[in-house]
């Protein structure tokens, strides 16, 4: 199947690993290799990233993305893990297939993309395309100074999409999340790192409908913080594999 990675035994409880905007599923190597000798790992593309490129992004679409996994894999039901993007991504499917997603691990997507917030985000998705050139070469050298080459020369190689980053800015605000999947009742971690504080101070909310959700400080890390720290986030995720299976 186009855009994905596995890597573990199928046999194994299912993980399915979202991305976050404008990079692609090569950034959950490292968590992988973590977790891929204990549990089913599945790295995918999401619309308008990495080898779907070509596609149009937009949350539903998201959601279709990883159903359609689910079904060509023949597999029941998947825990999912998203950073930002995929954060939002994972919460919309809880929301509609709640019983082909048994626990969520969500990572910088604790703010409310309403209201104000959703206004200022939607129109800078719109001014984006205007800077893409200069934003992704500076996130590409950045990206690699943190990371490193070996790490960051594979995410790259799978493509960094500008494209991607503005339909996501632009498609994603407008919806309560949290509030769209009051209904599901499977696990939930919330794994934050702690200088991410826009995510951080969205968890109060959160956990306001969610109160048995179970949060977790990543720490010396910030929004990208499973590419930051993989072996604190990998311990979050084995945290809601615990109570999952």
């Amino acid at each position: 199947m186009k855009g994905l990675s596995r890597q573990g035994a199928k046999e194994s409880p299912t993980i399915i690993l979202l991305h976050g905007g404008v990079i692609n599923r090569h950034m959950w190597g490292p968590v992988v290799d973590i977790l891929g000798d204990r549990y089913d790992c599945i790295s995918i593309d999401l619309p308008a990233h990495g080898e779907l490129v070509d596609e149009e992004f937009s949350i539903d679409r998201g959601v279709e993305r990883v159903i359609e996994v689910l079904d060509d894999l023949e597999i029941e039901n998947s825990a999912l893990v998203g950073l930002s993007l995929g954060g939002y991504v994972a919460q919309a499917t809880a929301a509609s297939h709640s019983r082909r997603v048994s626990g969520l691990v969500l990572s910088g997507a604790m703010i409310n993309y309403t209201g104000w917030d959703g206004i200022s985000t939607r129109f800078y998705g719109f001014l984006f395309p205007l800077f893409a050139r200069p934003a992704m070469k500076a996130f590409a050298k950045k990206m690699t100074e943190d990371l490193g080459h070996e790490l960051a020369d594979q995410i790259l190689a799978g493509g960094l999409s500008a494209k991607g980053g503005a339909q996501s800015l632009r498609r994603l605000p407008g919806v309560d999340y949290a509030k769209a999947m009051a209904d599901f009742s499977s696990p939930i971690v919330i794994a934050n790192g702690e200088r991410d504080m826009p995510n951080r101070e969205g968890e109060s909310r959160f956990l306001g409908q969610f109160p048995d959700a179970d949060s977790v400080v990543i720490t010396d890390a910030g929004h990208s913080c499973a590419l930051q720290q993989p072996q604190r986030f990998a311990q979050a995720v084995e945290r809601l594999m615990a109570v999952t299976t």
